[in-house]
């Protein structure tokens, strides 16, 4: 069956996929408590309606080569199935949590699964869990209206009649690689953008202090909490009129906000965060479900005592520069920058700011009423992220800020991050108050000792150094870098080819990520030792230890002590490095 190139994002959600196995880190579960004559059998009908309709609904995503590629399913055989339990309205809540936390195989596993809970005689709760491969927030709106028309359709005994989607993801996957071009092409898209990038992140922190309760553990639980607030409307028409006086966006001044609040807690006065952008560039995709967001990191100078209309307007400057090149995929920059892999947290950032207009999801099935209910899954990868929702009183006036943080429970209290939600509120009042005032003036409801540590920790205080070039990182591996084995030998050539051909040596100990690998390349080294070696090593394995003598330690005497000698790939065009393109059929 034919494939198609994945989008730039989803290759990094597909390979995280296949390091973190069945984890539920990058599941989307929506419910809806649906009361009235429900028809299960024209939900589901519907259900597979909108599936047939948006082909990456129906979407596996199999390896051939080692690398991914994009297979739609037919429409039979990609139809998600409406599990249908009864397990009482006492234990309705933990079995809406057990479903949505059910991870997916992406090689083998749609992104779409749906149950229909039985609450009682014309109470159901509808759960639909998306892998983030197919889905972002702006998926919403189309995917449940056209959900209702289907449902209308059923219920009378017909096929919803609707006009042709101009375009499939698949089709945009392919759009995507045509417009930014070659990097190695200076006139092209892909290079002004990543020229960018790299003067703006070039010598980025590696990592945020903040005032984590427990230092990181080695291994990540991905286990995460929430902890709501509010803004109320007086603040929040405040920093309205801080914006339109700064000719900015509230986003902008949530942002200022946030980094002014790090650098308080001890973060050090070079902050980055990460922020999502639609990235639906094109009217086309305006209509269509799957997943379209790129990530920004926005990396702001909060040194100098700045005023928070003055760091108001360095954010602005930031932020706008930064969206002018908003459409290099993050799985470029990361790529471009290398930084140090680590599987307990992202690379480039570990705060994260989302900023929208509180817009329910609606259901409006004919006969029943519907409720959309929240289900907070307790999974996730960042330390932080401020989910922020602005909303609007009748008369279209500021009506508040709803805010909810997202933190690792691993490394943060609730008593903490309740601290700081306070701190950050009355951040906000004091830039209302007086938005000319240093931002280091209100007083927050920190401990004192505890930030004078964290401070000592980040270095605060001293001006922040931002390298005006990336340097790239020397190796620093053991002095016998020599490989002393056939297996070792054989080894040093994969990890070669892979990178950049045969003709430059790896030694033992040369980490892969630092000699330029990515996370596709990755996928196709580990395929290729397989081939060779007849010993199957995971993805997750090799991150653990990506360097020769890493790899084989792991396939000990189960290695053919004679290996295969690899087999001379045919050539398969000038962006073979890094490119599912060329994997069309």
């Amino acid at each position: 069956m034919a494939t198609s190139p994945l989008s730039f994002a989803q290759e990094r959600l597909w390979f995280l996929n296949q390091v973190e196995g069945l984890s539920a880190a990058h599941n989307s579960a929506e419910t809806f408590r649906l009361t009235g004559p429900l028809s299960a059998g024209a939900l589901e009908a519907a259900l597979g309606d909108v599936a047939v309709r948006h082909e990456v609904l129906r979407t596996v995503f199999p390896v051939a080569e080692g690398l991914p590629g994009q297979q739609v399913l037919p429409a039979v055989q990609g139809q998600p199935v409406l599990v249908v339990a009864e397990p009482g309205e006492q234990g309705l809540r933990a079995a809406v949590v057990e479903a949505a936390g059910r991870g997916f195989d992406l090689t083998v596993d749609p992104p779409l699964r749906t149950w229909l809970f039985v609450a009682g005689p014309e109470e159901h709760v509808l759960l639909v869990v998306f892998h983030h491969i197919a889905w972002d927030a702006w998926s919403a709106r189309p995917f449940w209206s056209e959900l209702a028309l289907a449902y209308e359709a059923r219920l009378g005994g017909a096929e919803p009649q609707w006009s042709p989607l101009p375009v499939q993801y698949a089709d945009y996957a392919r759009w995507q690689r045509a417009v930014l071009g070659d990097e190695d092409d200076p006139q092209s898209a892909m290079s002004r953008h990543l020229a960018y990038w790299r003067d703006e992140l070039a010598g980025i922190p590696d990592s945020l202090q903040l005032p984590w309760d427990r230092p990181r553990p080695p291994v990540p639980s991905r286990v995460v909490r929430t902890m709501r607030f509010r803004v109320e409307a007086g603040v929040h028409r405040g920093l309205q009129d801080l914006a339109r006086e700064g000719e900015a966006t509230m986003f902008m001044v949530m942002h200022a906000a946030i980094v002014a609040l790090l650098t308080r807690l001890g973060a050090g006065t070079d902050i980055p965060v990460a922020t999502m952008v639609a990235d639906r560039t094109d009217d086309a995709l305006d209509g269509l479900v799957g997943f379209f967001v790129n990530t920004l990191v926005l990396r702001v100078d909060t040194s100098g005592a700045p005023s928070f209309r003055q760091l108001l307007d360095r954010v602005r400057v930031t932020d706008l520069a930064a969206f002018e090149h908003q459409e290099l995929p993050f799985e470029k920059v990361v790529h471009a920058l290398n930084p140090e892999r680590s599987l307990d947290r992202n690379p480039l950032y570990r705060t994260v700011i989302a900023f929208y207009d509180v817009v329910e999801n609606e259901l409006q099935l004919t006969n029943v009423r519907s409720h959309h209910e929240s289900i907070d899954l307790d999974a996730g990868v960042q330390d932080l992220v401020f989910d922020l929702a602005q909303a609007h009183s009748v008369d279209g006036g500021a009506g508040g800020i709803d805010g909810t943080v997202a933190y690792a429970a691993e490394l943060f209290d609730p008593e903490t991050v309740e601290l700081l939600t306070r701190s950050l509120v009355l951040l906000l009042e004091g830039a209302v108050a007086d938005a000319d005032a240093p931002i280091g003036v209100t007083e927050i409801p920190f401990p004192a000792d505890r930030i004078r540590s964290l401070r000592h920790r980040s270095g605060v205080g001293a001006p922040p150094v931002r390298a005006e070039t990336s340097v790239p990182v020397e190796q620093q591996g053991k002095v016998d870098q020599g490989v002393r084995t056939p297996v070792e030998e054989t080894l040093s050539g994969l990890f070669a080819e892979v990178l950049k051909g045969a003709s430059a040596p790896v030694g033992l100990d040369d980490d892969f990520f630092l000699l330029g690998g990515h996370s596709l390349a990755a996928s196709r080294l580990v395929s290729r030792i397989r081939s060779v070696f007849g010993v199957r090593i995971g993805v997750r394995e090799f991150f653990d230890e990506p360097t020769v003598a890493g790899v084989a330690r792991r396939l000990g005497t189960s290695a053919r002590q004679d290996p295969l000698p690899p087999i001379a790939r045919r050539p398969r065009g000038p962006d073979s490095g890094s490119s599912v393109a060329d994997q069309d059929s």
